[in-house]
């Protein structure tokens, strides 16, 4: 698939999914610390710590902790189990606490200086599982994200990815009217700045829409992050 043909679609995508619901819009921040800790040359220990603003930039959104762990299978397939703990912050400023597992997938290409990516991960998480009636209750997608990355020079990477999300259950919120459909979309435009071996800087763009959905919104997000190989 072309640079063209994956633009051409997810323009024509988002283009289809936006027009045919009323949404909500809002913009945001999301700010990521990664630290990451090769054990042998296929085990790579990864923490990433976020932090999400919300409603233009104006509130909380959440907190995130990432624990997991990067198993290169082979040059071409990378196995990746994790664990986030999450704090997300109500309206009335308490916050719900939330616990996700996930397992990605992560199959490369190298074409020159073009690198293409697929990741499928499945994702399980329960919600105040000690203080919620529904708490115990497992909401589950599956997501499958595309990624195109140029090597531009040594140090500088372009990259372009776009996610679909995949809702397989849904205990807490709508039921079964919305389990086994596709819910969201993501695209995101972006750069990597390799500072030296140890450390890097990403920044992105974010638009992301749901769709089939009762209250479906629209957000746009300006994302850093950097990273740390110690």
């Amino acid at each position: 698939m072309t640079l063209k043909v994956i633009f051409f679609l997810s323009g024509f995508m988002l283009y289809f999914f936006t027009s045919h619901a009323q949404r909500s819009n809002d913009a945001g921040m999301w700010n990521t610390l990664t630290i990451q800790h090769p054990f042998t040359k296929k085990v790579n220990l990864v923490i990433d710590q976020e932090f999400r603003l919300r409603e233009n930039y104006q509130r909380i959104n959440l907190f995130y902790t990432n624990i997991g762990i990067d198993y290169k299978y082979s040059k071409f397939l990378k196995i990746s189990p994790t664990y986030r703990a999450i704090q997300k912050k109500r309206l009335d400023g308490t916050y719900s606490h939330r616990h996700r597992l996930m397992l990605d997938v992560t199959l490369k290409k190298k074409l020159k200086k073009v690198t293409l990516s697929e990741r499928i991960r499945y994702q399980a998480e329960v919600q105040d599982f000690y203080t919620s009636r529904k708490g115990k209750l497992v909401e589950q997608f599956l997501r499958f994200k595309t990624d195109v990355k140029y090597a531009a020079t040594d140090k500088i990477t372009p990259y372009y990815s776009i996610e679909f999300r995949y809702q397989i259950h849904a205990p807490r919120g709508d039921g079964p009217l919305y389990d086994n459909g596709f819910r969201r979309v993501r695209n995101v435009l972006g750069m990597e700045y390799e500072i030296n071996k140890k450390n890097s800087v990403n920044v992105y763009y974010l638009y992301q829409t749901e769709f089939t959905i009762s209250t479906p919104e629209t957000i746009f997000i300006l994302g850093i992050g950097y990273t740390l190989t110690i």
